[in-house]
């Protein structure tokens, strides 16, 4: 274990945008058994204007955010990653106090970017998912900044969860990105300072298909079942996504060594529709994976129907540290996701 955190701490230094101070406690997630062990930044939204999505985050969800921003001008390799050797790109890294990754907030300009525009049932829809200390201080400064509220009747809807109370809406950021806030009673351990209104955070995607995505990310990527639905209309949760008359299913995971929780939702009974983007697209949306192997998880992803991304559809390596150099490589999932494959060395 010792020897994954040290190499992923090279990697995240390697691709620049990745370390920004150290992280809290070590990872308490399943041990890895196939292509993913680990992930970093669990939340990566494509923006168009770098300063709106940065207080959205940080003002408004409460994430730390550096005082500047960071940019790949001097970085070759880094922009051949995202596919866009001539782009410009800007980002920040907004920071929960419970999490070792974080919200990687990008701003990419001259690569022909349009807006890509989802609705919550749409697959590639993705969702960070912020348990906080105070949700409606939360929501009141995120409305200040002039986000809509997704959630019927644009209140927070009551639930229960895991033997406890709860409340949730449902937002989205400047450029689409869906932001679920939920308040816990009792609010659940934390490594989290006083100080941090996000105490928790997983993350869910919307998909065409829940088992062939359960296919991809469990079977396929080593991501560990954490268990299925099947279809329902649970009254609170159609009102929380702003939908009626639908149903849903979901199957969650955990990823391993991190932790993160990750789940897939699919809906039925409801119009739904296939929307295509390009990592450069406002509304597009990333996550890391720490990976055995970059070229492999490539491989495997394609053949389930993913597309390669990086400039010459395979790796890349970024310089880092005393002359070192990660393996890296960003495939799409066949839902729009965006995967950033970071390959960590041999124990």
């Amino acid at each position: 274990m010792r020897s994954l955190i040290t190499t992923v701490a090279v990697v995240l230094t390697a691709v620049v945008a990745f370390g920004q101070g150290p992280g809290p406690a070590a990872p308490t997630g399943p041990a890895p058994t196939g292509l993913v062990v680990g992930s970093g930044n669990f939340f990566s939204p494509i923006v168009s204007d770098l300063e709106k999505a940065t207080a959205f985050y940080g003002q408004g969800l409460g994430l730390e955010l550096p005082a500047t921003a960071s940019n790949a001008d001097a970085n070759l390799p880094l922009r051949q990653m995202f596919g866009l050797p001539d782009a410009h790109l800007r980002w920040m890294i907004g920071r929960p106090g419970t999490a070792r990754g974080g919200v990687e907030i990008i701003e990419p300009k001259d690569a022909n970017g349009k807006p890509v525009v989802r609705r919550l049932q749409d697959g590639g829809a993705f969702t960070l998912v912020a348990t906080v200390r105070d949700l409606d201080a939360t929501l009141a400064r995120l409305k200040t900044l002039g986000a809509p509220v997704v959630s019927r009747g644009g209140n927070p809807v009551a639930m229960a969860i895991d033997g406890g109370k709860a409340r949730a809406v449902i937002v989205s950021d400047p450029d689409g990105h869906f932001v679920e806030l939920m308040e816990r009673d009792p609010l659940p351990q934390t490594q989290a300072p006083p100080t941090a209104n996000v105490v928790a955070v997983r993350v869910r995607l919307t998909v065409d298909d829940a088992e062939k995505a359960a296919q991809l990310y469990g079977t396929t990527l080593g991501f560990q079942a954490r268990g299925t639905s099947k279809f329902a209309k649970d009254a609170a949760m159609l009102q929380l996504f702003g939908l009626s008359g639908a149903e849903y299913r979901t199957a969650s995971f955990e990823v391993p060594t991190s932790g993160l929780g990750f789940d897939v939702v699919e809906f039925k009974g409801v119009d739904r529709r296939t929307v295509h983007g390009n990592i450069q697209d406002p509304g597009s949306t990333r996550i890391q994976l720490q990976v055995r192997d970059a070229q492999a998880t490539i491989d495997a992803v394609k053949r389930l129907g993913g597309v390669p991304v990086s400039t010459g559809g395979g790796t890349v390596g970024l310089p880092g540290r005393g002359g070192a150099t990660t393996t890296v490589g960003i495939v799409r999932d066949p839902n729009n996701l965006f995967l950033v494959l970071l390959q960590v060395a041999p124990k």
